[in-house]
């Protein structure tokens, strides 16, 4: 389902309630993305929808550069015998990192990543051997990805974010794009596409009834 889908959805339902003479489209987009990403989270918490492939976004070609670790912000990286940083930052994640990152591949294919924070990447650091072809990588707080100890200049990977329009501007090579907003995809599993529509109503003050097989997990817009 397209954005364009989804709001127009939404708005012919308002439409039909009287309710849409103050309501944006771009409003109804921004409500129904808020909802999804509360969903969407709880259930990556409980892994009931990893399997989801539609949920996530393939990103190509992400560059990296050499930084000087000695000056990075995050003090574990300081003795680094190199440090990469990612060119651009991610579009917004729905977690920061672990199930809203995934299949990261170098250009060769050679390395397997592993996600660490601070405290597991001194743990790894530590240990007498290390694990051969594994490559640590972090999510900082800026949305940028750091590669410690390895010079590895492009990855790409699958991420879950609403914003997928975003996704292109950290491509290093995605091609340049006519399309609108309206043309992407509106990230959410088909299976609670329903639930998001109608709690999406609902926070624009429509009050219908929603079966309980449909919310399974009572969550309702804001």
């Amino acid at each position: 389902m397209k954005n364009i889908e989804f709001v127009s959805k939404v708005h012919n339902i308002l439409k039909l309630n009287n309710k849409d003479e103050h309501t944006s489209r771009r409003f109804i987009l921004k409500v129904g993305r808020d909802v999804a990403k509360q969903l969407i989270a709880q259930k990556l918490i409980d892994k009931t929808i990893l399997s989801e492939n539609n949920l996530y976004t393939n990103i190509p070609c992400i560059e990296f550069e050499k930084v000087d670790a000695k000056k990075c912000n995050i003090a574990s990286f300081r003795l680094c015998r190199t440090l990469m940083k990612s060119k651009n930052p991610l579009p917004e994640l729905v977690f920061g990192r672990g199930s809203s990152i995934r299949d990261v591949i170098s250009l060769d294919g050679d390395y397997r990543f592993n996600f660490v924070d601070e405290n597991q990447y001194r743990r790894n650091k530590a240990r007498q051997h290390q694990i051969k072809n594994e490559v640590s990588i972090y999510l900082g707080t800026d949305n940028h990805l750091y590669i410690p100890d390895e010079e590895i200049y492009s990855v790409d990977l699958n991420v879950i974010t609403l914003k997928t329009e975003e996704a292109d501007k950290t491509s290093s090579c995605a091609e340049d794009s006519c399309k609108s907003n309206w043309e992407y995809d509106f990230i959410c599993p088909d299976k609670l596409i329903e639930t998001v529509t109608m709690a999406t109503l609902q926070s624009l003050g429509i009050t219908r009834q929603i079966r309980e097989d449909q919310n399974p997990n009572n969550v309702q817009g804001n």
